[in-house]
């Protein structure tokens, strides 16, 4: 099931070492498909991945294809298939809804599991530095806490919504088949199916590795 698979390696890269090497499977501390807590041997103290083995190539690859979503676009598809062309706007509607539906799993699933908030960012100016134009009126002794931003996990996202727009569009009885002739949309998806797998073997190395995250201390 690889949206839930994404989820799991997002949370993973949050757990992990930012540039490291992420581990495969469920994350450390994870009961199930529950949420997840940072341990004392997460990186929220030593900067240690989650727990299991390291996450290969094969697995990150597989691991994008929404296979979930596609199978509830394919047996929607063929509701439509009755129709014949008549209905391609809602086909083009059903696949632009499926590209949201894959992302907003992601995010979901996410926000669901993650148990743990991030460390605060502080800047301390060093004793005597000169305040910038834009800490008016702050002591150059002074320090400055800024909070981070709402993590959420970007690149798993695009990558589920990348996948559900390329491969949505390959599948038979897809609106491009009706935009296209016949041998037409099988050089068209065939042509789409090779540069998905393309984009995918591009972006495993990056899913594979530890975000600049900073989980805070259970």
């Amino acid at each position: 099931m690889s949206l839930v698979s994404l989820t799991s390696l997002a949370l993973n890269r949050d757990l992990a070492a930012p540039g490291q090497p992420i581990k495969s499977g469920r994350p450390a501390g994870a009961a199930g498909v529950g949420p997840v807590q940072p341990t004392p041997m997460q990186p929220a103290t030593t900067g240690a991945p989650a727990a299991g083995s390291v996450a290969g190539f094969a697995e990150l690859l597989v691991a994008q294809i929404p296979s979930e979503a596609l199978l509830a676009y394919t047996t929607l598809l063929a509701l439509f298939s009755v129709g014949g062309a008549s209905y391609n706007s809602g086909r083009w509607i059903l696949y632009g809804s499926a590209i949201f539906a894959c992302a907003g799993t992601v995010v979901a699933g996410y926000i669901a599991r993650r148990n743990y908030g991030f460390d605060d960012v502080t800047h301390a100016k060093p004793t005597g530095a000169e305040p910038s134009p834009g800490d008016q009126g702050i002591s150059s002794t002074a320090s400055k806490s800024v909070r981070r931003a709402t993590h959420l996990p970007y690149l798993p996202t695009s990558t589920a919504a990348l996948s559900m727009a390329v491969y949505g569009l390959t599948v038979p009885g897809s609106p491009l088949q009706f935009d296209l002739s016949g041998p037409g949309f099988a050089i068209v998806s065939g042509c789409l199916a090779v540069a998905g797998g393309v984009m995918m073997a591009a972006l495993a190395p990056f899913l594979g590795k530890g975000n600049a995250a900073v989980p805070a201390k259970a």
